[in-house]
């Protein structure tokens, strides 16, 4: 017996029944409101250590006399308007608010000389926040969420 041509594995293929995908619920989606809850409660932790008060409100670059702020941080962000976007509910998922936390501390490592004051208060915060959502994480994953 011959074995089938190119054609003939094509209508093999097709013929047989396809596997159904289990798509594996995302572990990340919680409802929003589920999602608000905790988020709130790691953003107040953050807030409210010692160094919060400095990344609580957007960098005033005339303000503050950063006339190259905006050329070196293309997205500025702030633990406060990572507030009102919780408030709001714009976070759907976990990943977008972890983005958030971390792109305003990066900034700071970014902008401000490695030793500086800032860098090392961002590194600080940033440390706590890892060690904060991994514990959010494991919370979630304990719980169960799979929404």
């Amino acid at each position: 017996q011959q074995p089938p041509q190119p054609h003939q594995q094509q209508l093999l293929i097709q013929s047989q029944p396809q596997p159904q995908l289990q798509l594996q619920p995302q572990l990340y989606q919680h409802p929003p409101a589920k999602l608000k809850v905790e988020c709130i409660e790691v953003l107040k932790g953050l807030q409210s250590h010692e160094h919060g008060w400095v990344f609580n409100s957007p960098v005033d670059p005339v303000d503050l006399g950063l006339p190259d702020y905006f050329e070196v941080i293309k997205r500025p962000m702030d633990l406060g308007t990572i507030k009102k976007r919780l408030e709001n509910g714009s976070y759907h998922e976990l990943n977008g608010f972890k983005g958030d936390v971390n792109l305003t501390f990066d900034n700071a490592m970014l902008y401000n000389p490695k030793g500086s004051d800032v860098w090392t208060m961002a590194k600080e915060l940033k440390d706590k926040f890892c060690v904060d959502v991994d514990n959010l994480t494991r919370k979630a994953h304990t719980a169960g969420w799979q929404y």
